[in-house]
């Protein structure tokens, strides 16, 4: 299993949050998985092996819970919600297509683009709240492995006519991380968002899939290096 997961070339079925420190010496950290398989496997293997190693240092498992999402639930108890306050806790980043298509868009110029040869469009880094790109993360990752579906209305397009906006943010931060192993670096930023579903645009069934996907989202993380504690966040507020 865990050879497939690290050759398997999509978005992850899981995430591992970062280390947060509760006492001296005592850590928490979370395991989110969309597989039921391995859920059941991690669960096993920690119930088994009461011994970590972190960065070479021995910690010893004192504590084990595990809870499921019955994602037909989320589904049925989801509200239209017009506003959320989130904040990154962990180092977040998303991919984004240079130069940028509109998702909804691409069938269409990529046939263009085929015929006429067009420029051959790169990925880049993008170290900051943008919702499209967040909630595409989040449904991405819904649409492969949830195995539920969730109803909405042309979803991405509205997305991209701007029916999640960002109304405002405070301590925004960026963070340069370095891998010294594969000799490259990393940028995310922290800090809180304040998301609004403007009335001009405002869809109920579109607004009840935004509050699934961030609740998700808040369970699986959001962006890239998911499987290294990035791209955790929590809702404070949403009404």
């Amino acid at each position: 299993m865990a050879t497939r997961l690290h050759e398997y070339g999509g978005l992850a079925p899981f995430s591992i949050s970062m280390l947060i420190e509760i006492d001296a010496n005592t850590y928490f950290f979370r395991v989110a998985s969309y597989l039921t398989r391995l859920s059941e496997i991690i669960l096993k293997s920690f119930t088994k092996h009461r011994e970590l190693k972190i960065m070479d240092n021995a910690y010893q498992l004192i504590e084990i819970s595990c809870k499921r999402i019955k994602l037909e639930e989320l589904i049925r108890n989801a509200e239209p919600l017009r506003r959320y306050e989130v904040e990154f806790i962990s180092p977040t980043c998303f991919r984004r297509p240079s130069p940028y298509i509109p998702l909804h868009a691409v069938g269409f110029f990529a046939k263009i683009m085929k015929f006429i040869g067009g420029p051959r469009s790169h990925y880049r880094f993008y170290p900051l709240p943008e919702p499209v790109l967040m909630f595409r993360n989040i449904k991405r990752q819904w649409d492969q492995y949830a195995g539920v579906t969730l109803i909405g209305r042309r979803f991405t397009k509205w997305l991209e006519e701007g029916g999640v906006a960002i109304s405002g943010v405070s301590d925004i931060k960026t963070h340069r991380l370095l891998d010294r192993r594969r000799k490259r670096f990393f940028v995310g930023f922290t800090g809180r968002v304040r998301l609004s579903l403007p009335e001009d645009t405002f869809i109920e069934e579109n607004a009840r899939a935004v509050n699934v996907l961030l609740r998700i989202g808040e369970e699986t993380q959001v962006g890239i290096n998911r499987t290294a504690g990035f791209g955790m966040y929590k809702i404070l507020k949403a009404k």
